[in-house]
């Protein structure tokens, strides 16, 4: 008997994408039109309004922008969290949880990089996972 193949559960179908060596990326849009980089893909992009979105691996590491602590979560979100922006290496600002952010909080224009963890779990207890940022602890 072959055990079953479970695929993970993103928050955001298409977001989480992995490179060769199958560490994750973010996966973003890229506007045919004028060039813009976003997260997440949009259908139709805010800079010059072409519909034309191709699908793009974003950088794997950035700088802490701002977090802020949230104490009151969501059902089925652990609380308390921090949530931050992150500035990318590629120019893309993201919003994500930040990893140890409550108990060890990084000072802003730390350098971060892209985890893969829970965000919460679903009513029958599966994991929905996310992308995330954690502190960098060792140099590059």
């Amino acid at each position: 008997m072959s055990a079953e193949v479970v695929e993970p559960r993103y928050a955001l179908a298409g977001s989480i994408g992995a490179d060769e060596a199958g560490e994750p990326r973010l996966m973003g849009g890229l506007c045919a039109g004028c060039g813009a980089k976003v997260f997440p893909k949009p259908k139709i992009c805010s800079s010059c309004w072409s519909t034309e979105q191709k699908d793009v691996a974003l950088a794997t590491r950035g700088r802490l922008y701002s977090f802020s602590v949230v104490h009151a979560a969501r059902k089925g979100w652990p609380s308390p969290y921090a949530i931050a922006y992150v500035d990318l290496e590629d120019g893309v600002r993201v919003c994500a949880p930040l990893e140890d952010g409550v108990a060890n909080p990084p000072p802003l224009d730390a350098p971060v990089e892209l985890i893969v963890g829970t965000l919460r779990t679903d009513a029958d207890g599966v994991a929905v996972l996310s992308h995330r940022f954690k502190p960098v602890t060792e140099a590059r």
